[in-house]
């Protein structure tokens, strides 16, 4: 991350915040997903229980980009959103479930 000092204020490129991740939100969204409230509401939803394992990888994702200079992760960040855009593609949409009126 490039980080600009002036009167003892630091300035980070805009360009840089995308490719990098917040620890704190990731352990947030981690520890809300085993909330009773979570949990709730997708058993409502869905009638069963919330698969976490998501939240665990963003987590452990985030930890392993923290050690690694800016171009790698902009290149390890890149590859991982093409992936997800591509497993996302692949899963069921609306159109599956539902029959078009005409």
């Amino acid at each position: 991350m490039t980080d600009y000092k002036d009167n003892n204020l630091t300035y980070v490129e805009e360009d840089d915040k995308k490719y990098d991740c917040s620890l704190a939100q990731a352990f947030d969204q981690y520890i809300l997903c085993y909330t009773i409230g979570g949990q709730a509401t997708n058993y409502y939803r869905y009638g069963e229980r919330k698969n976490c394992k998501t939240s665990w990888e963003n987590l452990k994702f985030c930890l392993q980009l923290k050690s690694k200079p800016i171009e790698i992760r902009k290149k390890i960040i890149l590859e991982r959103e093409a992936l997800k855009a591509e497993q996302k593609s692949k899963e069921k949409n609306s159109l599956d479930v539902w029959e078009i009126r005409e």
